[in-house]
């Protein structure tokens, strides 16, 4: 049979598809190889969230077409631009739309052309490309429709997974190794709103709790105006739940969220965040910053600048903001150059950076669990891993310089040095594996 690659753009939510693409052509007797240049068919899982993501998507498809192996276009890019693709890049054997994986391999057969975007459901595989974390995609779309975002348009409205379907995801997942279950959606904290349920992210995660093996449960992607009591309540105390949160909260000034759109305003953000700090053990913070938005004048931005250094959040991304076509956002006026907003980037990034380096200097000599993930990704002399406040990617690492422990071991690590957002350390003992 053929052997395909697969490429997957964008979010973690993205790579769950990908995951599950993956699946099904591997079930088909498909073999899945690690690179294009062993492949017959390259598989693309494109993102549409931006412009720049647009571009990258684009770009990827024309250099796998012009290596001369049979290409499918999978993703949001399809949602964004849907029968235009045909026309544009007639060269892709198949254009398939979120929603449509099930049976993207019979589309693919039979020479369908394109599988329009269906917003009924939500993926579940038991594939996943990490043997030890592994993303969960608990719900599909947003139905919150900030006014900047394509999402609800690119993905349609909020749709859960059924808790049982998670929940007998997340029990496969444990069966073959898994250890951490990252929890991912584009608006966890509705989870189950959809499906009449109240706090349904809690009590999901009373019952990915209960499953066998996972040490980890992690939660990305929590609007501020969602939060309950009961999720903190379970970053607090839950020893399965790691005490970390993804909140992207974009701004800080309540001017610049009307602007935006962003439901409950800076009210949300200030409730999401005292409610955060009432837990115990702390709760360490993720968020993702705009700049740029129209409305965000100097005395806006200075706010936001007053609330980075604060230091209530612990890791963050900042994004300058794209004008995209068919937003609400692109027709307002009053957005700061480009150069400005790239400038104000730059600024919160280094008072964010001096954040994180105060905050990982204070470790220094204390203990933390640590798991371990395998060698370091610049030499073999080294391990490296994740500490519960660390998601994958995007929130530094713990490099281990002395002792040893597999892959998949979560360990407690005594830290030696930190750095701006690495530490480095040395395993003690072994707490589980």
């Amino acid at each position: 049979m053929k052997r395909f690659s697969m490429v997957s753009l964008g979010c973690p939510k993205n790579l769950v598809d990908s995951e599950y693409i993956c699946e099904r052509f591997v079930q088909a007797g498909y073999t899945l190889v690690p690179g294009a240049e062993d492949a017959d068919l390259v598989v693309i899982n494109t993102c549409a969230f931006l412009t720049s993501a647009v571009e990258e998507s684009i770009t990827a498809l024309l250099e796998a077409v012009d290596s001369g192996r049979e290409v499918i276009c999978a993703g949001c890019l399809v949602s964004r631009y849907g029968r235009e693709l045909l026309h544009e890049m007639p060269e892709i054997v198949l254009f398939a739309g979120p929603g449509t994986y099930e049976g993207i391999v019979e589309a693919y057969e039979q020479g369908a052309g394109i599988l329009e975007p269906v917003f009924e459901g939500v993926v579940k595989r038991a594939f996943t490309s990490n043997p030890h974390s592994a993303y969960v995609k608990v719900s599909e779309g947003c139905s919150n429709r900030c006014g900047y975002c394509l999402i609800p348009s690119i993905r349609g409205p909020l749709v859960s997974k059924p808790p049982e379907e998670v929940l007998e995801e997340c029990r496969i997942l444990a069966g073959q190794g898994v250890v951490e279950v990252i929890l991912v959606a584009q608006d966890l904290g509705n989870y189950g709103t959809d499906l009449g349920m109240t706090d349904g992210l809690a009590r999901l995660l009373d019952m990915v709790s209960t499953v066998e093996g996972l040490e980890w449960i992690r939660l990305m992607y929590v609007h501020p105006a969602s939060l309950s009591g009961a999720v903190v309540e379970h970053l607090g105390k839950n020893p399965k739940v790691c005490p970390y949160i993804d909140m992207p909260i974009q701004h800080v000034s309540d001017r610049v969220l009307e602007a935006m759109g962003r439901k409950g305003g800076a009210h949300a953000v200030r409730r999401a965040f005292d409610l955060l700090g009432s837990a115990s053990p702390e709760v360490w913070v993720r968020t993702s910053l705009m700049v740029g938005h129209p409305g965000e004048d100097d005395e806006a931005f200075e706010e936001l600048e007053r609330f980075v250094a604060s230091g209530r959040v612990h890791h963050l991304g900042v994004f300058v903001y794209s004008p995209e076509e068919g937003t609400r956002s692109a027709s307002l006026r009053g957005r700061p150059a480009r150069a400005v907003a790239a400038r104000r980037r730059r600024r919160i990034m280094g008072i964010q950076q001096e954040v994180s380096k105060k905050r990982l200097k204070n470790m220094v000599g204390g203990e933390i669990p640590v798991l371990v993930e395998g060698p370091h990704p610049e030499t073999d002399l080294l391990a490296s891993g994740r500490a519960a406040f660390q998601a994958p990617e995007v929130d530094g690492m713990v490099v281990i310089t002395e002792g040893d422990a597999r892959p998949g071991t979560i360990v407690a690590v005594q830290v030696t040095r930190a750095w701006e957002y690495d530490l480095v350390g040395r395993i003690v003992r072994v707490v589980t594996g």
